[in-house]
């Protein structure tokens, strides 16, 4: 594994521990049930590029959708 493997894995792990502790996980998938997307990667996923074209959409669920599309969902 590469270094820059490594730092990218030990960032992840960073910010998924960070979600435990504030109690945010889960928080996205949450929304996106709530706005009535399925609860499928995909639904998730259509959810993410919503918020992120919703100039309306807070700061706060733009970076957890940028965060879902990037890390979580990569395609």
């Amino acid at each position: 594994m590469s270094k820059e493997t490594q730092e990218k894995a030990k960032g992840i792990a960073k910010a998924f521990k960070k979600m435990s502790e504030n109690n945010t996980k889960g928080t996205f998938t949450a929304a996106a049930t709530k706005d009535g997307q399925p609860d499928t990667p995909e639904g998730r996923k259509k959810f993410a590029n919503k918020v992120l074209n919703d100039p309306d959409a807070s700061p706060k669920m733009k970076k957890k959708a940028n965060f879902y599309k990037n890390i979580i969902n990569k395609d």
